[in-house]
């Protein structure tokens, strides 16, 4: 399961940061590249108090293409970001029970104010992170944050950006570190790392010798289509951080959508979703907890509303749902769960994730799709999922 998710997010990575590939026009323009350096320092909060834990700190590069400059650059509909890919390296606090990381994610910059010696940008980036001492009941229980070697990470930042020369910018700001393994092993409370940052930026102008291919004029799609996927996931039964070990177990999906692209880049779907839970299915026949409808108990069903942003070969989707059927997690998982989130959980379920378009690009009406996603009950994960639609 975990090279699953590193081989997945690796070719995720590769296009979308190659997606900016048909930016620019193959007679005049060429690759313009923008070279982030940045030092990150912070602390990492963990529920166990731990001898010696000092501040993290982490170190930054991120390499951006300048998007938008050509006339047919679907960029230009998401306000023409600086778009390309950031690796991170970082010491969380403690050798000993968290160890290091290594990241590595797609980032998009936005740039506002833009004046002559000043600027401020946001940086938003999602990929995943390899850890080298998560949890082991044996010989690392202090970390209760992450229970697995690779897991998601997300980077959102905000600088202030100071121009003292045309090629070089230092930039100075504050940023939110985010992983969770998507509960793909316990404990996954999640790591939450707030940081302040100071770095530079490097603009050496346009290398002559990569030319980009010009870029395709798309026309958008605009009736109502029909969808069916299906998905396979997995994940470990157990609450945040107990019990830990256990075995893992498949949750199958299908669901149904109707979709409509409402603007060139936007693209709306309702539908409905049914999946089946291994796990339910063997806590129910092992407590014997009903004698009857145990396949339907051991099921989820949920009334869908999602979005996609379309770029080219590449769709990043948001869904919520509706929980109608999910009678394990709210009569067992969530039994004690008196807080307002937990009311919440019982009915509200979220997706959040990507798509890519092997064959015909995300513009198009009839389409094959593969994408992977976080499930979650309303903002607490539930599994990886990896699923195959089909758009006609």
């Amino acid at each position: 399961m975990k090279k699953n998710i590193l081989i997945t997010f690796t070719a995720l990575f590769c296009l979308f940061t190659t997606s900016f590939s048909q930016e620019n026009d193959s007679v005049s323009a060429y690759f313009k590249p923008v070279i982030h350096l940045e030092y990150l320092y912070g602390r990492v909060d963990n529920p166990v108090k731990i001898e010696d834990h000092a501040n993290s700190q982490y170190g930054k590069i991120s390499i951006l293409n300048e998007t938008g400059r050509q006339e047919n650059s679907y960029f230009k509909h998401y306000k023409n970001p600086f778009v390309g890919i950031s690796f991170l390296v970082g010491y969380l606090g403690n050798k000993d029970v968290f160890g290091s990381t290594i990241g590595i994610y797609p980032q998009w910059t936005y740039h506002f104010i833009q004046k002559k010696s000043l600027s401020w940008d946001i940086n938003l980036g999602s990929g995943f992170a390899f850890f080298t001492r998560p949890f082991d009941k044996v010989t690392n229980p202090d970390n209760k944050l992450i229970g697995s070697h690779f897991s998601n990470i997300t980077d959102i930042s905000t600088s202030v950006v100071f121009r003292f020369h045309p090629k070089i910018l230092v930039r100075t700001g504050v940023g939110l570190i985010h992983v969770s393994n998507g509960h793909t092993a316990i404990p996954n409370i999640g790591l939450n790392d707030l940081t302040v940052r100071l770095g530079m930026i490097y603009k050496p102008g346009e290398l002559v010798g990569l030319k980009m291919p010009k870029p395709q004029r798309y026309e958008q799609d605009s009736i109502w289509r029909k969808s069916i996927g299906v998905s396979v996931g997995r994940h470990e039964l157990a609450y945040t951080t107990y019990p830990v070990d256990g075995p893992t177990y498949h949750i199958y999906s299908v669901m149904g959508y109707i979709s409509k692209q409402v603007s060139p880049i936007n693209e709306i779907k309702f539908g409905i979703n049914y999946s089946y839970y291994r796990g339910y299915h063997t806590l129910i026949v092992h407590d014997e907890m009903y004698d009857y409808f145990k396949f339907f108990r051991s099921s989820v069903i949920s009334l869908q509303i999602g979005h996609e942003f379309l770029m080219n070969h590449f769709g990043f989707v948001t869904d919520i749902g509706l929980k109608v059927v999910d009678p394990i997690y709210r009569n067992f998982f969530l039994k004690y769960d008196e807080t307002p989130s937990g009311w919440f959980k019982q009915y509200v379920t979220g997706r959040l994730g990507f798509e890519i378009y092997p064959y015909k690009n995300a513009f198009s009406g009839k389409k094959l799709s593969l994408g992977m996603y976080i499930k979650t009950n309303l903002f607490q994960a539930d599994f990886v999922e990896y699923n195959m639609t089909y758009t006609f």
